[in-house]
């Protein structure tokens, strides 16, 4: 008798997928619970704080045409946000920086130390850098502008679930002017006496560059270019890129248009 033929549209990759399932749930049986469900299976579950209605249900009903996204409640003031956070357990708070009772920087850390699970999206009025400064500062992990497009705050609610750091262009801007008002146009710049070959290394690590392009554009061996930034990232006390990329808004190796250009292209 002939054996029956295989289903035509079987791929490989399922069979292979399904065997190392049953592999890992025989291997973990009565060891482990489930893993949970993976955030790109589920939706966000968000609660919002804000004291006017209208923005609480109008944010309400614009976040719930989101396929990923369910409001799971809405107070007016930190004390019921913090109940209703406690008893629906969310992934991301969302709150406006100015509540009943408290100033944006002590709203947030209130809720921030009652409810250290979920992360903290401020949305709010302001885009001064004193209320930026409380708002991070206290503990949030993203800030975004009232007046921002809609797309902007749900990039920012989908970035600040998954646990990055995001705020809006008109916080950007804030950021960035900031930056360049620490340097006196009517004065020359000092370049924290670097050469021309320094200021430009500066200049591509500030920007992005890797290390292989930098070699390439220098004319030098990649280990010879690796050793060299390193010592002079040492030698102006950076120890991060992100104070390269500090140290050259500050001194002028590159320009606030360049920087945007720069963070639009990390993003995903």
């Amino acid at each position: 008798m002939p054996k029956p033929p295989m289903p035509k549209k079987r791929k490989t990759a399922d069979v292979v997928s399904r065997v190392l399932e049953n592999a890992i749930a025989q291997s973990t049986s009565g060891l482990a619970p489930p893993a949970p469900e993976s955030t790109a299976d589920r939706r966000c579950r968000i609660v919002l704080i804000d004291d006017h209605v209208v923005v609480r249900d109008g944010l309400a009903s614009l976040l719930e045409l989101e396929q990923d996204i369910e409001v799971v409640g809405c107070a007016g003031d930190v004390a019921s946000g913090i109940e209703l956070a406690h008893a629906a357990t969310p992934d991301l708070i969302i709150c406006d920086l100015n509540l009943p009772g408290l100033s944006g920087g002590q709203a947030v850390r209130t809720i921030r130390h009652e409810c250290p699970g979920p992360a903290l999206l401020v949305l709010s009025a302001h885009d001064s850098l004193e209320y930026i400064r409380a708002a991070f500062i206290g503990g949030a992990i993203g800030y975004v502008c009232k007046d921002a497009p809609r797309s902007a705050l749900l990039r920012a609610i989908r970035r600040a679930a998954t646990g990055r750091r995001t705020v809006c262009g008109n916080v950007w801007a804030s950021v960035i002017a900031d930056w360049l008002e620490h340097s006196d146009a009517s004065e020359p710049v000092t370049i924290a006496n670097l050469d021309s070959e320094a200021s430009r290394v500066v200049r591509m690590i500030a920007l992005g560059v890797p290390t292989w392009r930098i070699a390439q554009d220098l004319g030098r061996g990649v280990k010879a270019v690796e050793k060299y930034r390193i010592a002079l990232m040492r030698r102006l006390g950076l120890k991060t890129a992100a104070g390269v990329t500090r140290f050259a808004v500050d001194q002028r190796l590159i320009s606030s248009s360049e920087l945007d250009h720069m963070l639009e292209a990390k993003e995903p």
